[in-house]
């Protein structure tokens, strides 16, 4: 099994699916190769040339609705001047598997797909269906990929439950003990472009109607402004979880309320790090800002493209107008380039409950909590349908590690591989058999 798995993922890793522009159809062919060779019946889906997502299935008894296994085959881009290996090598290296997609979510992937064929293999009863899904351009929003299948193909998508990407086990930076995620729900992408005209000039002679010089302004009046902090169910819920383990959230397990938990957050300096500030905000980053091409010459356009993301409850609408209330200028055109609400699976089902103990089957002593995802997966078209969709990936990943998502020298561990498969095989086997 091991050999196999790593030269899996391995040759995964391989196939440049770069998105833009994707190519997913390497993949999907890398799948379908597979699958015609255990006898698992499939099909792939084209919705534009090269964007490709391929369906697989091992039908069971039909006594409930079936049961999603979802990745995404896409990945984003890696500069190999900044990696200290290929990217797209595949290469095993100290025990790990590296290159791009080796945890997002190419491991997924290769985890479904063995869970899948094992689960044929030993021949077991299923009283649902089993679906293998994977997907195309879940990195630029989904429009070729999920949204597009559901849309087109919405009786090849009817699930009970769909597990995605979401929750990795990390080592608890207060206690180091291991904390096992699942994710019920995430934040809202709601992406901004804002454009605003001026009037030109000569450098030499600065004016009053520099449109970069305006932008600059209103942007900044945006970024200063301290959006406050809403703690959602699945946040409160985290951080009851964490307090088990946790002496300085005690005082918080002792009386549950909001305002404790913050103050115990903020007085030990833990608002201050970027990834447990975003799970209870509503956040803004400025990324990208365009004007002018020569430096004597005052532009007659700029423009900047700002990535927020919106909590689970909070109105899209309410939002955008928060935003330009904010700018405090007239003259910039807001235009949003993706816009969802935040959205949530109820984590207290017969489900949810039988994957937290599976994880506490594996993984005695370990800490299973539910975590707010931060940023964007497929399962929100899911939810939007009323499905149950949950994030899952039962591998362990040194918090360092966790930077290299959309970073550089990104790895998966072979033994966090293996033991990842084996879970994730015994959760399958809970919720169908």
């Amino acid at each position: 099994m091991t050999q196999r798995a790593v030269e899996l993922l391995s040759n995964y890793i391989k196939l440049d699916t770069t998105n833009p522009p994707g190519n997913e159809y390497l993949a999907a062919e890398f799948f379908a190769r597979i699958l015609e060779t255990h006898g698992v019946p499939f099909k792939t889906y084209q919705s534009k040339p090269g964007r490709a997502s391929i369906r697989a299935v091992i039908q069971g008894s039909g006594q409930k609705k079936p049961l999603i296994m979802l990745h995404h085959m896409d990945v984003v881009p890696a500069n190999g001047d900044e990696w200290s290996f290929d990217p797209f090598g595949g290469e095993i290296i100290h025990g790990f598997i590296c290159g791009r997609g080796a945890l997002d979510t190419k491991s997924l992937g290769i985890i479904q797909l063995l869970a899948l064929l094992e689960i044929k293999k030993r021949g077991i009863k299923l009283h649902r269906d089993l679906i293998f899904l994977a997907t195309a351009d879940e990195e630029s929003g989904g429009d070729c990929g999920v949204e597009y299948l559901l849309r087109e193909y919405p009786d090849d998508f009817q699930a009970d439950l769909v597990l995605n990407e979401g929750g990795y086990l990390v080592k608890d930076i207060s206690s180091n003990s291991l904390v096992a995620m699942i994710s019920p729900g995430e934040k809202g992408p709601c992406w901004l472009k804002l454009s605003r005209k001026g009037m030109t000039g000569h450098g030499s002679t600065p004016h009053s109607q520099n449109c970069l010089e305006k932008m600059t302004r209103a942007v900044n009046r945006l970024l200063n402004y301290e959006v406050p902090l809403k703690l959602t169910p699945i946040a409160a819920e985290y951080f009851k979880k964490l307090a088990r383990s946790w002496d300085l959230l005690k005082p918080y397990a002792d009386d549950g309320r909001e305002d404790t938990l913050l103050k115990l957050l903020a007085d030990n300096g833990l608002l201050s790090m970027p990834q447990i500030s975003a799970m209870l905000r509503n956040t803004i980053s400025l990324n990208m800002l365009k004007s002018g091409d020569r430096v004597n010459v005052i532009p007659s356009s700029a423009e900047a493209l700002i990535d927020t993301r919106l909590l689970p409850g909070q109105d899209l609408q309410k939002w955008l107008h928060f935003i330009k209330t904010q700018l405090a200028d007239d003259e910039i055109q807001v235009e949003t380039v993706l816009g969802n609400e935040g959205n949530a699976s109820d984590m207290y089902t017969e489900s949810y409950n039988l994957i937290e103990k599976a994880l506490l089957d594996h993984y005695p002593g370990a800490v299973v909590a539910p975590y707010l995802m931060t940023g964007t997966t497929d399962s929100r078209f899911f939810r939007e349908k009323n499905m149950l969709a949950y994030g899952l990936c039962p591998v362990e990943v040194p918090p360092d590690d966790m930077k290299s998502i959309h970073g550089i020298d990104e790895k998966l561990s072979i033994d966090s591989l293996i033991k990842g498969i084996e879970v994730y095989t015994d959760i399958i086997r809970r919720l169908c058999a």
